[in-house]
């Protein structure tokens, strides 16, 4: 199970912490579990789910270049840290600033 956090900044200018783990489907794929976090990315909300056909590396390596070109990805918070993006480095502190 690989897990991808991200910051994501709404409309309004308020932040959305997001926790997004992946368990592999036997007959192929992932299951993508999203979680709603607080800005110390300690559970806040319910969860959502979906199904992906991509494997599990393939799936996170997507996310996460496509999160980082917005600013997105906290490394700090994601595991299987050689699937982010070559340089990239975001970290969170415990009080939630980055």
């Amino acid at each position: 199970m690989a897990v991808t956090a991200l910051v994501i900044k709404n409309k309004d200018k308020s932040l959305r912490y997001l926790e997004i783990y992946t368990q592999v489907n036997p007959e192929g794929g992932v299951k993508v579990v999203f979680t709603d976090m607080d800005n110390t990315f300690t559970f806040r909300a319910g969860k959502d789910q979906g199904k992906d056909v991509r494997e599990e590396e393939d799936y996170h390596t997507e996310l996460r270049k496509a999160a980082a070109i917005k600013d997105q990805l906290i490394t700090s918070h994601s595991t299987n840290p050689e699937w982010n993006p070559e340089g990239y480095v975001k970290n969170l502190e415990e009080d939630g600033s980055m």
